[in-house]
C-alpha cells in the first residue's frame, strides 16, 4: 500500500470511528444533535479564503466559522489528514466551492453521515449551484457575480442548520451582497476605461473574471493546476503572444517564476502578479481588498 494510499486509509477509518462515537446517547437527551450541543453556537467549517470570507460576513457573531485548508495550502494538491477528518466530522456546515475543487473530501462527507440520521448529517453547501460553470473551471469566486450567487447558498445552508437566527443570516448576506454590487460597479466601470482587453495568464483562473467584464484570456501558461507545461504547449503560448501583439504577461502570487521569466526575457514582455485568491488569511474584508488589489495589477498593464 502506498503512503498516500495508507494516509487516506487511515483518514477515513479514523473518521468512521468519531463518527460513531458522537451518535452515542447521552443523559442530556441530545443524542440526536451532531457536533455541539443546542445551547451552543453553529460550527461551520470552510474550504478555501474566499468562502470562509462570505461566510464569515454572513454568520457574523452567530456562528464559529473556521477554514480547513491553512493559509499557505492550495485546493488542488490538498491531502487530508485525521485531524481535518475531525474537523468535518465536527462541523454541523460545510461550505465548499464545488465545480471538483474538493474531489478529496468525497469520502470523507460519505464517512461522516454514514452513521447519522436526517437531523445530525453534515449539511454541505455546494455554493457552485446556479453559477453558469465554464469548461469545469473550480474559480468561480473570481467573479463578484458568481460571488453573489455563492452568499446566497451559503446564507440558505445556515437558515437550515441553525432557524433560530434566519434573520441574522438573512440580513448580513443583503448587506454582504450590497457590498458585492458595489465592486461589481466599481470593477466593470473600471476596466470599461481600459485600451486593451486580451491577455495571457499563468494557469485558467480568470476565465470568469474575463466573462464577466468583457476581457479576453487568449492563452495560458499552465495547462493543469500543478503541472509543468508541455514544449509543444508553451510554442502555442508564443505563437498567440506574437500574432496578438501582447505586451505583458500575468504570473501569479506563489506561481513558479522560471518558464514566465525565460518568456518575458524572450519576448520583451513586462511582467504583472495576479492573486487567484486560494492561499491567504482572510477576514471579513479580505475578498474584496484582494479583488481591489487585482484590478490596480490588470490596469496598469491594460489601460
Amino acid at each position: 500500500m502506498t503512503f498516500k494510499r495508507l494516509m487516506s486509509f487511515a483518514v477515513i477509518m479514523s473518521l468512521a470511528l468519531w463518527s460513531c462515537q458522537k451518535k452515542e446517547p447521552d443523559s442530556s437527551g441530545n443524542a440526536h444533535l451532531k457536533g455541539p450541543r443546542a445551547s451552543e453556537k453553529l460550527r461551520i467549517l470552510t474550504t478555501i479564503s474566499p468562502l470562509y470570507s462570505f461566510t464569515k460576513n454572513i454568520a457574523g457573531d452567530a456562528a464559529e466559522v473556521e477554514n480547513l485548508l491553512p493559509s499557505g495550502a492550495g485546493p488542488h494538491d490538498f491531502s487530508l489528514s485525521p485531524m481535518d477528518a475531525k474537523k468535518v466530522t465536527d462541523a454541523r456546515v460545510l461550505v465548499i466551492n464545488g465545480v471538483g475543487l474538493e474531489a478529496w473530501l468525497d469520502k470523507v462527507i460519505d464517512a461522516a453521515n454514514m452513521h447519522g440520521d436526517d437531523d445530525g448529517k453534515l449539511i454541505v453547501a455546494d455554493t457552485s449551484r446556479g453559477v453558469e460553470v465554464m469548461n469545469k473551471d473550480p474559480h468561480i469566486w473570481l467573479s463578484p457575480q458568481n460571488a453573489i450567487i455563492q452568499v446566497r447558498n451559503i446564507r440558505d445552508a445556515l437558515i437550515k442548520a441553525d432557524p433560530r437566527n434566519r434573520d441574522i443570516y438573512a440580513a448580513n448576506a443583503e448587506a454582504y451582497i450590497i457590498s458585492l454590487n458595489n465592486l461589481d460597479s466599481e470593477i466593470s466601470s473600471e476596466i470599461k476605461t481600459w485600451s486593451k482587453k486580451e491577455f495571457v495568464a499563468y494557469h485558467s483562473a480568470f476565465g470568469y473574471f474575463a466573462r464577466a467584464y468583457g476581457l479576453q484570456q487568449v492563452a495560458v501558461i499552465q495547462e493543469t493546476p500543478e503541472t509543468e507545461p508541455s514544449p509543444r504547449h508553451i510554442a502555442s503560448v508564443v505563437e498567440t503572444i506574437k500574432a496578438k501583439g501582447i505586451k505583458s504577461i500575468f504570473t501569479e502570487t506563489q506561481a513558479s517564476h522560471k518558464i514566465i521569466s525565460s518568456l518575458a526575457t524572450d519576448l520583451g514582455l513586462k511582467v504583472y502578479s495576479l492573486d487567484t485568491l486560494e492561499k491567504g488569511s482572510p477576514g471579513r474584508q479580505w475578498y474584496e481588498d484582494r479583488m481591489r488589489v487585482n484590478l490596480v495589477v490588470l490596469g496598469e498593464a491594460l489601460k
